[in-house]
């Protein structure tokens, strides 16, 4: 190997830790109606399970070919058939980079918002919940779709994820489909490497995966005509930017964003030289880049997306002026300790100064300057700001509302972790869920919800909230869970003041 080629393969790198692969849940089986599918990948075997009794789960359904080999660094290819999948446990997540010498809340306190199980390069799969067959019939037509594309700062995050697992949202609603997809990161998924026709394959996984859904989902009884693209913080970031990639053929009738914006993305690495390392081993590649990234070494390499003009765009605010960019509705919006998420862990935390400059830099800014290029283009936005301070998610006083920290309310396992969940905490999870819900079924109406309870600055009536678009200077943000108030509408002032891009 030359010692240009030795110093590339030095500089990628990672692996979280290589521990099994995620077993099949317990009780699981593999006789009754609906569970064997066939698909355009094969005929998929899925499972029920004592825990979800009502949801056939399959668990590691391959969308692409292995991305090894000579496939490694490019566009994925469309899986053929080989065979049944057994389809009993979640998938090693894709390859991972770790940072040796982070310590924050997700490693101290939140670690089921980390990865559990292996990684592998031969990661292309995604997972499916869906209700039992009788109970989709009951429904009289195909179910909503959420096809959920992970965070992780584009370096790390899957599928294989404890708070983000959907299966008892489905089976209390009965109503709709959860599909969760695995992506490429780091290196593996964005190489940035001279050579290469598509520098961004980690886009180009996660648009194959929307490509797979719309033409299966319809054998797991849903409906290819109602998917929503969702997705949170790097997953937040990657929905955003796909209006932009697919102007005229997004698939997707609804976007969900929480906590990211296309200006997020934002690859400041050198271009690299990959061809020499194709076959060097892929936990050697990443155990080499983390290696290098935890230890400070210059020049930085990030292995982000990068500016191609097909998935990733230099100037967003541009391409929607133009009109360059699907007209799919949104909801997007932020939470109000992001910066919790990204300091380093003290018991003490930073101080309320730091959070709240680093809530408002990373995250609300860059969503605040999305909602204004999607206002400024007249597509239909819906905006929130979510403000939940539980005990069982939040342990620390200073930890509040931060970043992740709405996905357990929406994956409804907030329960499950660490001390029962107070009354209001479920209030707050079936709210958001509904609304969400009720997005995905007919986007063109808009969210919106059964409000018994009332919601304070409701326009409509105190049984129904309509949740309203969200415009420049109006005061139709909506504000979840912020002192003991479940829905408020509120003015956006209070994160778009302190943005200097807006």
């Amino acid at each position: 190997m030359s010692r240009s080629c030795l110093a590339s393969a030095i500089t990628f790198a990672l692996i979280s830790q290589c521990a099994p692969t995620t077993p099949a849940l317990s009780g699981g089986t593999t006789v009754g109606e609906g569970l064997l599918i066939d698909t355009s990948s094969g005929p998929i075997q899925g499972f029920v399970n004592l825990t979800a009794p009502n949801v056939r789960q399959f668990l590691g359904v391959p969308f692409a070919e292995p991305p090894i080999g000579d496939l490694r660094f490019e566009r994925p290819q469309k899986k053929e058939p080989n065979g049944t999948v057994e389809a009993f446990a979640l998938p090693n997540s894709c390859m991972q980079q770790f940072n040796s010498n982070s310590s924050t809340i997700f490693t101290e306190y939140e670690t089921g918002f980390l990865i559990s199980g292996g990684n592998s390069e031969d990661c292309l799969y995604l997972s499916i919940w869906a209700p039992d067959v009788e109970n989709i019939r009951f429904q009289q037509r195909p179910l909503p779709v959420l096809l959920y594309v992970p965070g992780g700062g584009f370096t790390s995050g899957g599928e294989a994820s404890l708070f983000k697992v959907p299966d008892k949202w489905v089976q209390r609603t009965q109503g709709h489909i959860v599909v969760i997809m695995n992506y490429r990161v780091n290196v593996f998924g964005f190489p940035n490497a001279k050579g290469l026709t598509d520098q961004n394959a980690g886009f180009l996984d996660q648009r194959l995966a929307v490509e797979w859904v719309q033409e299966n989902i319809a054998a797991f009884g849903g409906d290819p005509g109602r998917i929503a693209l969702w997705g949170q913080s790097a997953g937040a970031g990657s929905v955003t930017a796909y209006p932009y990639a697919y102007p005229d053929d997004p698939i997707v009738t609804a976007l969900i964003a929480e906590s990211g914006g296309p200006t997020i993305i934002h690859n400041q690495d050198y271009t690299q030289k990959l061809d020499c390392v194709r076959a060097v081993p892929a936990q050697t590649l990443e155990n080499a880049l983390s290696y290098y990234g935890g230890n400070g070494t210059t020049p930085a390499l990030g292995f982000m997306p990068s500016v191609d003009n097909q998935t990733g765009f230099a100037n967003w605010t541009e391409r929607a002026l133009e009109g360059k960019i699907a007209k799919t509705p949104l909801i997007i919006g932020s939470n109000t300790n992001e910066g919790a998420g990204f300091v380093t862990f003290t018991e003490d935390g930073p101080g309320a100064a730091t959070l709240f400059n680093e809530t408002e830099s990373i995250i609300a800014c860059p969503v605040a300057v999305e909602v204004k290029n999607r206002n400024m283009a007249g597509i239909t936005t819906y905006r929130y700001q979510y403000a939940g301070n539980f005990s069982n998610i939040s342990p620390l006083p200073w930890f509040g509302a931060y970043h992740s920290s709405e996905l357990p309310m929406v994956f409804g396992t907030h329960y499950e972790y660490r001390g029962p969940s107070t009354q209001f905490e479920w209030d707050v999870s079936y709210a958001m869920q509904a609304l969400w819900l009720s997005f995905v079924e007919d986007p063109s109406r808009g969210p919106a919800r059964l409000a018994l309870d009332g919601v304070a600055g409701n326009p409509n009536n105190a049984s129904y909230f309509a949740w309203p678009e969200f415009k420049q200077g109006s005061s139709n943000m909506l504000l979840l869970a912020e002192d003991g108030v479940l829905m408020q509408l509120v003015t956006s002032a209070r994160i778009d003041d302190y943005c200097p891009s807006l």
